[in-house]
């Protein structure tokens, strides 16, 4: 196994290093000692032998793989290629062996309710030696990462991208490569979900908890799909698969594929998009959620929010698509 990345070991230059670059960048430092943490759990599970079997997805693979949004996260988010060809028993050893494996040195802590384990889904918190000695008030607890590996989504198409983290970007912006790679720094590649398909999961998703009980108190609990959809709605390439017919067409395949997946809320399954508020009454939905959408995106973003009517306009324009 290539060598873990280790500056953490040098507690003093860890966190002299951690301020230095959170001062070059204008970040946090608490912002800056969680990067680090979750580019050492991947830069783990890049090194599994069965890292060819996963895939990183989600929020987190936007900020880190493709650099389109500027927020933080403490999500990491994996799925299992091609689960159905593996057995119940393969599927939760692989489960089991790929959690162990990428988070050597971090510890579990049990959190009721959020912790869940099974042949099909992972989810666990770990923590990390916090060096800075702070709490976050943040919408991203400090010490904390949220580990999740799951067989129900279908990770296609994923490509092999660059990650690294801010530490080693400052070090190789201010000619310390040497540190690089003494702490074993450098970048590394992994599968990760194409962009668009992340696009089409989390208007799925949007769609899906819009048929809750109380949609309002659900999708605020997603509200930084709305944030991520209009960063990936400006990338070119994602704009362009938005005005092709494959758009419309992937996004039916995969709703049709949630509903049958899963069962919450309840009685979602029979409904189609055209039903959900955020495309009957958009507006008068998001007056609603305006407030969560500032609240929490300001604690978690590095650069500006944009504009929460921007926001709207954008996430009006591309689900208007699906119509």
């Amino acid at each position: 196994m290539e060598a873990q990345m280790k500056l953490h070991t040098d507690k003093k230059l860890f966190r002299d290093t951690i301020l230095a670059t959170a001062e070059y960048f204008s970040i946090s430092p608490v912002y800056i000692e969680k990067d680090y943490w979750i580019t050492y759990a991947l830069r783990l599970m890049a090194q599994n032998s069965d890292a060819d079997k996963v895939v990183f997805k989600g929020g987190t693979s936007l900020s880190k793989a493709y650099h389109l949004v500027n927020r933080f996260s403490e999500d990491i988010d994996v799925a299992v290629i091609d689960a159905s060809s593996f057995t119940g028993n393969q599927l939760k050893t692989l489960i089991k062996k790929v959690a162990k494996e990428m988070t050597v040195g971090l510890q579990e802590i049990f959190i009721d309710g959020v912790t869940s384990k099974g042949s099909h889904f992972y989810k666990a918190v770990y923590t990390y030696p916090n060096v800075l000695g702070q709490t976050s008030k943040s919408a991203v607890s400090s010490g904390n990462l949220l580990v999740e590996i799951n067989t129900f989504a279908n990770p296609y198409p994923f490509e092999i991208k660059t990650i690294t983290c801010f530490i080693a970007d400052f070090l190789a912006q201010t000619n310390n490569e040497h540190l690089i790679a003494q702490y074993n720094l450098h970048p590394f590649t992994l599968n990760v979900l194409d962009k668009r398909r992340t696009m089409i999961e989390k208007l799925s998703a949007l769609i899906r908890f819009s048929f809750s009980e109380n949609p309002t108190l659900a999708i605020a609990s997603k509200i930084r799909h709305f944030y991520d959809l209009y960063f990936l709605g400006y990338d070119a390439e994602c704009a362009e698969y938005i005005r092709s017919a494959d758009f419309k067409t992937d996004f039916a395949e995969l709703y049709a594929h949630d509903q049958q997946t899963f069962d919450t809320p309840a009685r979602w399954q029979n409904k189609n998009i055209e039903q959900s508020p955020l495309l009957t009454d958009f507006l008068s939905f998001w007056n609603k959620l305006r407030e969560t959408y500032r609240n929490e995106l300001s604690q978690l973003a590095y650069t500006q929010v944009p504009d929460e009517k921007e926001v709207a306009q954008a996430f009006i324009s591309t689900i208007n698509t699906l119509k």
